[in-house]
């Protein structure tokens, strides 16, 4: 009867030993995989990210040379946009039409700072940046000071593509 526990504990013993190795046996490649996942999620933002600030590189170089197409290369068709002057805009082409009188009437030239993207699902994301512009004129002909403001887009990944759809603007007013 002692022998027989004894070799009935040494099963045992040896069973909770392969448990314990199979064990280890997934716990390892299931930790490899979400921290290969994780590193993965990372370099797609990071990636994602550069598109999107290249995005808002491209659409200001081409905007501030009149080219009101930026706006089919880097908007929704359903985007909306806000200006300085609170005026909503509801898509697209009225987007386009506000741009075009804007490149019109006035010869300025802005610059941005992309100073956050923030990711809030896999396929949306926040903008938060800051923008000057420069050499505007006022009606009466004379340039004006430089403007500053900020900017608020929200953009949206859909069939691979980044758009922007919701922009917008604000100035910045000195407090006196």
């Amino acid at each position: 009867m002692v022998g027989y526990c004894a070799e009935k504990r040494d099963t045992a013993g040896s069973n909770e030993g392969r448990l314990n190795m199979l064990s280890w046996g997934y716990v390892v490649p299931l930790a490899l995989l979400i921290c290969l996942g994780a590193v993965y999620a990372a370099s797609t933002n990071e990636e994602d990210e550069r598109t999107i600030r290249g995005m808002v590189d491209q659409a200001i170089a081409r905007l501030n040379k009149g080219d009101v197409s930026a706006l089919d290369d880097f908007w929704d068709e359903n985007a909306d946009y806000v200006g300085v002057d609170g005026a909503l805009i509801k898509g697209r082409a009225q987007m386009q039409a506000l741009f075009r009188k804007m490149a019109e009437s006035s010869r300025g030239h802005q610059s941005a700072s992309v100073e956050q993207i923030r990711f809030i699902a896999p396929e949306l994301a926040t903008v938060d940046g800051s923008w000057i512009v420069t050499g505007a004129r006022g009606a009466d002909g004379n340039e004006l000071a430089p403007i500053k403001g900020r900017g608020f887009e929200i953009v949206q990944k859909k069939n691979g593509k980044w758009r922007f759809i919701a922009t917008r603007e604000m100035v910045i007013f000195k407090r006196q």
